[in-house]
């Protein structure tokens, strides 16, 4: 059993073909694109093509809105198949659902906290570190004078302090900016939470 995609006008995998248990994604040349069907048995001609075998994939997600389908395989390796019409995406993650037992299928919207763990706790280091950077800039424009003691290669201490050093107002004119960036990264990142569909080993 298998099958294949052509995206001609796609720039990561003009074509995306399922057989003997193996998924195969890449850009062949034209000619070799035009070649290949549904029938075809004989794929050695297309030696540049990328392919990852079922039993090498630990989880397949496709998450709804997404343009493309994410592959985890091997020790800590990821692959996306990019496919633009969400109904031909869906008809692929369908496909490797029904061509192998391997695979178990679940369902499920993220929780807001699991979604966006990456924008909050980014936000929240950004936050730490302004608040002690800002207390240390208070102090020393009061005339409190701080010392790195040691050598070697600085610490966090001594990269709070050298942020400190800049003084309160380039403190929070900087920390308002990072704050800015974060906030528009979370609000994009929620945005797009949406259903995803996962094939777990």
């Amino acid at each position: 059993m298998h099958n294949i995609w052509k995206f001609k006008d796609s720039k990561s995998n003009k074509l995306i073909l399922i057989k003997d248990k193996s998924i195969y994604k890449g850009n062949p040349k034209d000619n070799d694109l035009n070649r290949i069907t549904s029938e075809t048995n004989n794929i050695t001609f297309l030696n540049e093509m990328f392919s990852i075998p079922y039993a090498y994939i630990k989880t397949i997600e496709n998450q709804s809105g997404q343009n493309f389908i994410k592959i985890f395989f091997g020790n800590d390796s990821e692959e996306e198949l990019y496919v633009d019409n969400e109904n031909v995406k869906n008809e692929i993650f369908e496909f490797i659902k029904n061509d192998t037992t391997d695979f178990k299928y679940t369902s499920e919207l993220p929780s807001v906290m699991k979604y966006t763990k990456a924008q909050l706790f980014a936000l929240a280091s950004i936050t730490a570190l302004f608040l002690w950077s800002i207390y240390l800039a208070i102090q020393i424009e009061s005339g409190t004078q701080y010392e790195i003691v040691g050598g070697g290669r600085p610490g966090i201490t001594a990269i709070v302090l050298a942020i400190a050093s800049l003084g309160s107002i380039k403190i929070i004119f900087g920390y308002l900016v990072l704050l800015s960036i974060g906030t528009f990264a979370l609000l994009k990142k929620l945005k797009s939470r949406s259903e995803i569909q996962y094939l777990k080993r």
